[in-house]
């Protein structure tokens, strides 16, 4: 059999394409053997391929094979796949190439083939008469579905119906979301045709494509079977658009719940979402956190691992044998918490443990023994057993701090396996641990199917970290770095930066296993998720790394990154000098200037003369042992942050890992006196550098470690990837995250371009989630009050088009409008937090705004305890709210 494959793509030198597929002669799925067409100028590519005629079927697909830059780049989608049909002797594969960046990829995923745009069966029989006339094969890719219709080819031939709708070929789509139709065609000339989708009903054309009609010259392209794939079908009326809503579980409140959200109030969540016309519920992060059994444990970000869900969200009255412990006293208990306006952690779960632990008491011979429970056991036991050790010994010891362990607090096989056995004295308490996981797991799965069901999905979320004292860096430390922590830079919101105490990641351990331990955590999330919004993706790219001893971002730097060397310095004309440049810039001017009248306190206490300057004395000369020196010391204690501050007066860090002479540029060193006090010349080689290493010369290498991480997690399961990319945004970071299909995070008043103040829409991506306001933000309403008058009125005058001067208080009617904005914008999502949805009704708000504040990343010992004040019973009962959100929903195209 004699093929030919044939694709337009425009190359630059150095630059061809091949095929690769699964057959010896096409390379067995090699893209270093791929088999090299042949360029026939204008970007037209040819392959004339012999394949032995016992091949009845083969799949291949296109490859770019870039010399300059020695890479084979293959094209997106899933493997083409031929079947010859038993006459044929000369076959013509007509290709176009699948971008990587096509908008519609993302349609692809589980989300929208599964629950939001799941695929009919149209499976189209085809009847060919005994002819020699030609077979052309017409296929198109179309993954946004009509139920009532169906998708059509139409154009210039009788066959194709000569342009009458009711006379259009019907393709089927076995191969979905590939629609494909055959017919016979005898025609020399060239065809004319588009593609359609026509009501079922009526035989009318709902939705012709857009652009100029697809043409296919028959007479230069003889063959027996002539198949034309075209690219993806152009819809008139605009890309898929939705919209959704986000809370944490934990601020659900229902009848039922605990005195906290629960797993099955998502059921209750996603009833009023699909009323409303919403498509996605968006969480926080719902792993186990219980490291201190205090209120410290409500930050979801800080999970003792990141596979076991927390035991707060288990509904206790779900499970069996519930009856027995849920006493007139214990439903006084639990209506009593769940009135408080708050979430009150440590008396939900101590009360929740506690049932539980009653329950698991009377049933534990019958649980361990059941078929459900040892099916579950054996597909998770390769982090449930670790995971239930680690928690006894934490209780066992009382920490977390697996470093304080005496002999256990190296992780053992051996340990893990004599815990786990049933001859082990303290058994139910490991059984214990398995017994929550295995309801928890079971409860929150049935939400999601339960969502599923009703056409809504649920979006989760991956922290970028993990809590140092967890079961995973007890279990292997290898893969992190324990000696750092991970953390942000300064932004608006955080002037000194993020410290989120997590060690970051040894990627180079992790991949040696082609990141293993990443693909399992995409597969466990996707037991539950649809979706999942990847916490701080640019650490992917590199994440921001804070020495162990140090506390603020401010003294933090990029890790991995190209450093700056003192060789580079001085060939810009700088004397390097490691006491001046690397160490904290301390005069007795800067003293007096900070400390006032301590300033000979603060000299006593933590300084020595170095010449003209001062320097911190030996075992002071940094944050945490500023801190630990000053903790018994209440007098000194308000020196803290001008000490802190002084620690920072520093123009280069650096790098423990790499020695004294790799060198990273403090973060906003030109707001520190070290800088300042330079002389002309200095200070701008300096500056030069830092614009350099922060904006320049990273770039390239910051994008080749994405792409080495970030398609394992991509490839790991089918979810809809997002990625919160706010801060300080590599150039490199919105490309790769448009190859991959990945959603970028838009929010309003946090503008990635830095020549407006407020986020325009010309400078949305569809491929794009867009929300007024995150967890780490004050909802809209708190952000009015918060503001200044010039800042709002400013808003209020240019973004939302209104006249006169601002109110005081965001009423109603400015809510709306900002709702309405957003769900004009040409994000494939919009996301509102709950908050901001019912800022649009006087009636539903809370009276304060902001107590309904979720989390202040200023503050690192913030209490994650927000709870909607409203039942969700009731907020399904508020029919006009819900009508006035549909309306809206569907004035914005996103119904």
């Amino acid at each position: 059999m004699r093929i030919y494959f044939h694709i337009h793509y425009n190359t630059v030198w150095g630059q061809q394409l091949a095929v690769v597929g699964d057959h010896p002669l096409l390379g067995t799925w090699n893209p270093e053997i791929a088999v090299p067409m042949a360029h026939q100028g204008d970007g037209r590519w040819v392959l004339q391929l012999e394949l032995p005629d016992s091949v009845s079927d083969f799949s291949y697909a296109y490859v770019l094979v870039d010399n300059n830059t020695k890479t084979n780049t293959r094209e997106w989608g899933d493997p083409r796949l031929v079947t010859r049909t038993p006459d044929t002797r000369t076959l013509r594969l007509i290709d176009h190439w699948r971008s990587h960046q096509h908008a519609d990829n993302a349609l692809y995923t589980a989300p929208f083939r599964e629950v939001l745009l799941p695929a009919p069966d149209r499976t189209i029989p085809v009847a060919l008469s005994q002819t020699d006339e030609r077979l052309v094969t017409f296929q198109c890719y179309a993954p946004r579905v009509r139920p009532d219709a169906d998708f059509v080819v139409l154009g210039g031939h009788p066959e194709l119906g000569s342009w009458e709708p009711g006379d259009a070929l019907v393709l089927g789509n076995p191969g979905h979301p590939l629609w494909s139709g055959t017919i016979q065609l005898d025609h020399d000339g060239l065809i004319e045709y588009k593609y359609a989708w026509r009501n079922r009903q009526t035989g009318a054309i709902i939705d012709l494509e857009s652009g100029p009609n697809r043409t296919l010259s028959m007479g230069e392209l003889e063959a027996d079977h002539l198949v034309v794939t075209d690219d993806y079908f152009r819809y008139s009326k605009g890309p898929w658009r939705g919209a959704g809503v986000a809370i944490p579980v934990f601020s659900l409140r229902s009848d039922q719940s605990f005195g906290v959200g629960e797993f099955a109030d998502l059921k209750l969540m996603v009833n009023w979402a699909k009323e409303s016309g919403l498509k996605m519920v968006q969480v926080l992060p719902v792993n186990d956190t219980t490291a201190t059994h205090s209120w410290t444990d409500s930050y979801p970000y800080a999970a003792i691992s990141v596979f076991a869900l927390h035991p707060i969200f288990l509904r206790i009255a779900d499970l069996k044998g519930a009856s027995k412990v849920l006493t007139k006293k214990v439903e006084k208990q639990r209506q009593s918490l769940n009135r408080l306006p708050q979430v009150d952690y440590e008396a939900v779960t101590q009360l929740k443990r506690t049932l539980a632990w009653e329950i698991f008491s009377q049933q534990k011979e019958a649980f361990l023994k059941s078929a459900d429970f040892k099916a579950f056991h054996k597909e998770h036991k390769h982090w449930l057993n670790p995971y239930a050790v680690f928690c006894y010994l934490r209780d066992h010891y009382g920490t977390a701090d697996f470093s304080r362990w005496d002999q256990h607090a190296k992780y053992s096989k051996k340990l893990k396996k004599e815990l786990c056995s049933p001859d082990f004295y303290d058994f139910d308490a490991i059984a214990f641990s398995w017994f929550l996981q295995f309801h928890l797991d079971k409860q929150l799965r049935e939400a999601a199917d339960y969502a599923r069901g009703q056409g809504v999905i649920l979006k989760g979320d991956l922290p970028i970290g993990i809590y140092r004292h967890s079961v995973d860096a007890w279990v292997a430390p290898q893969l992190y770095n324990m000696d750092a922590q991970a953390g942000a830079p300064p932004d608006p919101f955080s002037e000194t930066g993020q410290n989120w105490g997590f060690p970051t990641y040894n990627w180079t351990e992790m991949a040696k296993d082609n990141y293993q331990w990443w693909r399992n955590r995409m597969t466990q999330l996707s037991r539950y998720f649809d979706t999942y919004r990847i916490d701080h993706i640019l650490g992917f790219f590199r994440i921001w790394q804070i020495p162990l001893e140090q506390i603020e971002g401010t003294l933090g730097y990029f890790n991995p990154a190209i450093p700056v060397t003192p060789e580079e310095l001085e060939s810009r004309g700088l004397s390097f000098n490691r006491d001046r440049y690397c160490k904290p810039y301390i005069t007795q001017a800067i003293l007096e200037e900070r400390f006032g009248d301590s300033t000979a306190q603060v000299k006593a206490h933590f300084l020595t003369p170095l010449g003209e300057r001062y320097q911190f004395k030996e075992g002071l000369d940094n944050q945490r042992a500023i801190q630990k020196y000053l903790s018994d010391k209440p007098d000194l204690q308000d020196l803290q942050k001008d000490l802190f501050d002084l620690i920072g007066e520093v123009l280069f860090i650096e790098d423990p890992e790499r020695g004294p002479n790799a060198l990273h540029p403090r973060i906003e060193l030109m707001k520190t006196r070290s800088y300042a006090e330079l002389d002309d010349h200095a200070r701008g080689q300096v500056h030069q550098v830092y614009i350099d290493y922060f904006y320049r010369r990273q770039e390239e290498f910051w994008k080749s470690q994405a792409m080495e991480k970030l398609p394992a997690l991509k490839e790991a399961t089918d979810m809809l990837i997002c990625g919160e990319d706010l801060g300080m945004v590599p150039a490199c970071v919105p490309d790769v995250m448009s190859e991959l299909s990945i959603l970028s995070l838009e929010i309003q008043r946090m503008s990635k371009n830095p020549q407006t103040e407020f986020l325009q829409v010309e400078d949305i991506p569809y491929l794009s989630v867009a929300s007024p306001s995150t967890h780490d933000m004050a909802p809209i309403r708190a952000w009015w009050e918060e503001e200044e008058w010039d800042y709002i009125q400013r808003f209020y005058e240019q973004e939302l088009r209104l006249d006169g001067n601002h109110p005081k208080y965001c009423e109603p009617f400015v809510a709306q409008a900002i709702i309405r904005q957003h769900l004009s914008w040409p994000s494939m999502w919009t996301v509102f937090p709950l908050q901001d949805l019912l800022a649009m009704d006087g009636r539903l708000r809370v009276e304060d705004p902001h107590s309904e504040r979720i989390n202040i990343p200023a503050n690192p010992k913030h209490y994650w305890r927000y709870r909607m004040h409203l039942s969700l019973e009731d907020l399904i009962e508020e029919k006009p709210f819900m009508y006035l959100l549909r309306a809206m929903l569907q004035n914005g195209n996103r119904i």
